[in-house]
C-alpha cells in the first residue's frame, strides 16, 4: 500500500486526533487543520500543524496544498445547538469552502464524516446506504445538505468524494451522549425509565470509526460512495440500561413509567437542568429516541473497504467508563 498524506481537519477534537495517530502508524503522513484558537496540546509533537478557518478560502487554499486526500470531521456537533443558523453554516457552507478549496489541486479524494442520523429512526431494519432519510433532528438535516453539496462538487469538478456515515460514536474520550448518560445513572439521578425498552440501537466505539476512516484512504472501489460505519449486532435499551449499571456499579432505576410520562418529566425538569450546560439527556426529545429503531447494515463497508468492526457495544461502553474513572470524570466512591 502506498503512502498518502493526508490533512485532517476537526484534529484536535474527539476523533481527529485518534485518526491521526492511525494514519501515522499506517505509514502515511498527517497534517493536522485546525482553527488560531485551538489547543494543539494532544497533537503529536512532530505532526505539521496549518491554521485556516471555514471560511476564510484563502487559508483554505493554502491549507490544502501538496496533499493526497482531505478527512474533514470539523463540524458543529449538537442534537440541540443554540444557534441552529450557525451550525448550518458551519456543516454546509464550511464543508462547500474546503472541498472547493480542494478542486484543481493535488487532492485525490474528499473523505467526508456525515452521520447515520441523516436517516433518522429506521422503519425496516436494517437501514442501508440506499434507506429514505427522515431525520428528527435539524444536526442530520445539516448533514444531509452538506452530503448534496459534496456530491454536487464531486460531479461538476470530477474531485471524487468518500461520504462515511457512522453511528452515534462512544469510547474513550466521549464527554457528550454516552459520558452523559454514564453520568446521570452513576450520580443516581434518573429516577425512572419508560416501561418499554425493547427499541435497538447500535453506536460504534471510536477505534472501529477511526479505522473506517483511514480504511477509506486507498481503494478506489469506495470512491463516489456513500458508506455506514456500524457494529455487527445491535442492543436493545433494556440490554443498555443492564450493561451501563453493572458496570458502573449501581442499581438500575426501578420505577418505570409510560413513555408519556417520561417524556412529560423530562419537559418539565429540561429548563433547569439545561441552564448552566445544554445537555443531550435533559430534553424530551432524547426520550422520544429510545423508541426509534436505529439499526444499519455495514455490509458495504465491509465489501468496499475491506473494513470490520472488532469492538463490540458491551466492550465499548465497559471501555469508555473504566476511562471516565481513570480519568477523573466519574469519581470512585
Amino acid at each position: 500500500m502506498s503512502s498518502v498524506k493526508v490533512l485532517v481537519t476537526g484534529a484536535t477534537g474527539f476523533l481527529g486526533g485518534k485518526t491521526i495517530d492511525l494514519i501515522l502508524k499506517e505509514g502515511h503522513e498527517a497534517v493536522a487543520l485546525v482553527r488560531s484558537t485551538s489547543n494543539r496540546e494532544g497533537l503529536p509533537k512532530n505532526i505539521e500543524v496549518r491554521e485556516a478557518d471555514l471560511f476564510d478560502e484563502a487559508s483554505l487554499e493554502k491549507a490544502v496544498q501538496g496533499v493526497d486526500a482531505v478527512i474533514h470531521f470539523a463540524a458543529y456537533f449538537n442534537f440541540y445547538p443554540r444557534d441552529e443558523e450557525l451550525m448550518f453554516k458551519v456543516n454546509i457552507e464550511g464543508t462547500k469552502n474546503l472541498m472547493n478549496a480542494c478542486v484543481g489541486t493535488q487532492v485525490q479524494r474528499f473523505i467526508y464524516c456525515s452521520s447515520t442520523e441523516t436517516m433518522g429512526p429506521i422503519r425496516f431494519p436494517p437501514g442501508t446506504e440506499d434507506t429514505e432519510l427522515r431525520p428528527d433532528f435539524s444536526y442530520g438535516e445539516s448533514k444531509i445538505q452538506a452530503e448534496q453539496a459534496i456530491r454536487e462538487i464531486s460531479k461538476d469538478t470530477g474531485l471524487a468524494h468518500i461520504i462515511l456515515r457512522p453511528t452515534g460514536v462512544m469510547g474513550e474520550g466521549d464527554l457528550y451522549v454516552m459520558y452523559e448518560v454514564a453520568e446521570q445513572l452513576y450520580g443516581g439521578k434518573v429516577f425512572a425509565l419508560p416501561s418499554d425498552l425493547s427499541t435497538e440501537f447500535m453506536y460504534t466505539h471510536t477505534d472501529d470509526v477511526v479505522s473506517g476512516f483511514v480504511a477509506a484512504l486507498t481503494p478506489m472501489s469506495a470512491l463516489n460512495n456513500t458508506i455506514i460505519l456500524c457494529p455487527d449486532e445491535p442492543m436493545s435499551w433494556e440490554e443498555f440500561v443492564e450493561v451501563m449499571t453493572t458496570k458502573l456499579g449501581v442499581k438500575p432505576p426501578r420505577l418505570r413509567v409510560p413513555r408519556i410520562f417520561a417524556k412529560f418529566g423530562m419537559i418539565l425538569l429540561s429548563p433547569m437542568k439545561n441552564r448552566k450546560k445544554n445537555s443531550f439527556f435533559w430534553h424530551g426529545k432524547s426520550v422520544d429516541m429510545m423508541f426509534a429503531t436505529r439499526v444499519y447494515s455495514n455490509e458495504k463497508a465491509k465489501r468496499l473497504l475491506g473494513w470490520a468492526p472488532k469492538v463490540t457495544m458491551v466492550e465499548g461502553f465497559h471501555r469508555a467508563i473504566d476511562w471516565y474513572f481513570e480519568n477523573g470524570f466519574l469519581k470512585k466512591r
